[in-house]
């Protein structure tokens, strides 16, 4: 179905309509005796106990209703005298044929719903494509259906099945063209609203989000070949466009299309954010600005709203290195902590960036930033597992601190984010000498002619020979000079440790009766570790 194809703003919506554009799988046709085009004002969700009210124009809707009960066809007759243009229910297994005949016989369309779909799913499926004709809804014009008419379009190009994703993976439009190419994976999302978790899929939406233009996907895991793109408003991401191609590929006219998609996508969506969300986006942009130190104090106090004499806390959230694949979608993950913080910390101004999300709260110092990133993790766990970290930076009351404020946020957020076993939510205090390493080891990347020449010359040695002496001096070393101690952490004899720390200094001229190599010694085979 293309845009033209769609009823005009002016007038009524009809049961042709909505099939057209929710359609399958999560409705269809059992019995349409010549009424698809009646038209439909509204939806009446009923309970099959009570009475069927008047209902000239809805659609009916009977959660509960078993469709091989005898009350069911006495229901499709009560229907249709009482002027319902039609009525849902969900076969779940039944046979439905007694139905089917009894809305044949009485002349009521009736349509079945997938049984994995909810009733308040459906209902609201069924308002969004009634909105954009103000019925039933008034003014809930709408992304809704405009997006489906535009996944609908972009589908008739390219032949597959094509969906319009949300930055949290929820499905907000999908075509319905009955012929379209499509796979479990497509019909999985169209049912829950939402793309399953599968982590060659998340691997694929970090490929997208960090790419312009189209960007295409083999065929894998038993997911057809996809075409995908990402709605942007500049450079802001919106939302993503998954397309299966069809056997033939997409071509030059199927990558167009998805670029229209994208581009009219983003006017629908930024058309229907209302007043808060614009505020949101608005104070992200000025955060951004003060973390950079592009503001003066007053200026930063102007455009965040800060109470003078305020004390700051900054927040910084980051997916941890060791979520392999499962939720390292910073984009993603912003939006999940939004969702929690705003309703909680509605004075709060968060700003996103490609590596970390930051939190400024203008009252409360560090205690609330705590306590409010305790609550975040633990409202995000279900969907991110234990991978994300949080840092905690000092407090402050001048804003022109908060570049400061920011730079401890990414040192923290560094340390907890590359060890496993490092706490959740962080201060310095916490990380202050995994920091110190790893400035360390900055300034020896940086110049590397610091460096003692002897350790990197063990290090190979012990590569090629299999020898342990780079082990032996650590051991040593963290056993500050403790022989019996690190001779049994190695589980070596003591006479054979002592050999081996006798001959590092002569094989590699390491002198670590001085205190100063010793310590550069064991800079640098820390370092190693890492």
């Amino acid at each position: 179905m293309l845009l033209s194809d769609q009823p005009s703003d002016g007038g009524l919506s009809t049961v042709r309509h909505l099939l057209d554009s929710i359609g399958a799988p999560i409705l269809k046709a059992l019995a349409a005796p010549g009424a698809l085009d009646r038209p439909v004002r509204g939806t009446v969700l009923h309970d099959p106990a009570d009475p069927l009210p008047p209902g000239r124009d809805q659609v009916l809707l009977m959660p509960g209703l078993l469709a091989d009960q005898r009350a069911a066809a006495e229901l499709v007759e009560a229907a249709a005298r009482l002027g319902f243009s039609a009525m849902i229910v969900k076969l779940r297994g039944a046979d439905g044929a007694d139905l089917v005949d009894e809305a044949e016989r009485c002349g009521l369309t009736l349509l079945a719903a997938a049984d994995e779909v909810s009733w308040r799913h459906l209902d609201a499926l069924l308002l969004s494509a009634l909105g954009s004709q103000g019925v039933g809804g008034g003014s809930t014009a709408e992304a809704g259906d405009g997006l489906f008419a535009l996944a609908n379009a972009v589908s008739a190009v390219i032949g597959g099945s094509v969906a319009i994703e949300d930055l949290d993976r929820r499905v907000m439009a999908y075509s319905s063209s009955p012929d379209q190419r499509i796979d479990s994976l497509r019909r999985e999302g169209i049912l829950s609203r939402r793309v399953p978790e599968i982590n060659h899929n998340l691997e694929r939406y970090r490929i997208l989000l960090g790419s312009e233009g189209v960007v295409r996907f083999p065929e894998a895991l038993g997911a057809l070949p996809r075409a995908a793109i990402t709605i942007r408003a500049g450079s802001q991401p919106l939302g993503t466009i998954w397309a299966i191609e069809s056997p033939e590929g997409i071509g030059g006219d199927g990558e167009r299309a998805l670029i229209d998609c994208a581009r009219l996508a983003a006017l629908h969506i930024l058309r229907n954010r209302n007043a808060s969300e614009l505020e949101l986006q608005k104070r992200e942009s000025a955060l951004l600005g003060a973390l950079e130190g592009l503001w003066s104090s007053h200026e930063t106090s102007f455009r965040l709203s800060i109470p003078p004499g305020a004390e700051l806390g900054l927040l910084g959230f980051a997916a941890s290195a060791e979520a392999t694949g499962l939720l390292a979608l910073t984009a993603h993950l912003a939006h999940a902590l939004a969702r929690y913080i705003v309703p909680v910390r509605p004075d709060a101004s968060i700003a996103t960036t490609s590596r970390a999300i930051y939190v400024l709260l203008p009252g409360g110092g560090s205690e609330a930033a705590t306590r409010l990133a305790k609550g975040a993790l633990t409202s995000i766990r279900g969907s991110f597992g234990d991978f994300v970290r949080a840092a905690v930076a000092p407090t402050g009351t001048d804003p022109a601190g908060l570049p400061a404020m920011r730079r401890e946020t990414d040192d923290i957020l560094r340390v907890t984010i590359a060890h496993p076993d490092a706490p959740r939510i962080a201060s310095l205090d916490d990380v202050r000498a995994q920091l110190l390493l790893a400035r360390v080891g900055d300034e020896l990347n940086h110049e590397p002619r610091l460096r003692h020449p002897g350790v990197a010359a063990m290090a190979a040695h012990d590569s090629e020979n299999g020898t342990d002496f780079a082990a032996s001096v650590l051991a040593w070393l963290e056993a500050v000079g403790n022989v019996a101690e690190a001779a049994a952490r190695l589980g070596v004899h003591t006479n054979t440790l002592r050999y081996r720390l006798r001959r590092t200094a002569e094989l590699f001229g390491l002198r670590l009766e001085q205190p100063d190599d010793r310590l550069a010694v064991w800079l640098q085979l820390r370092l190693l570790q890492r």
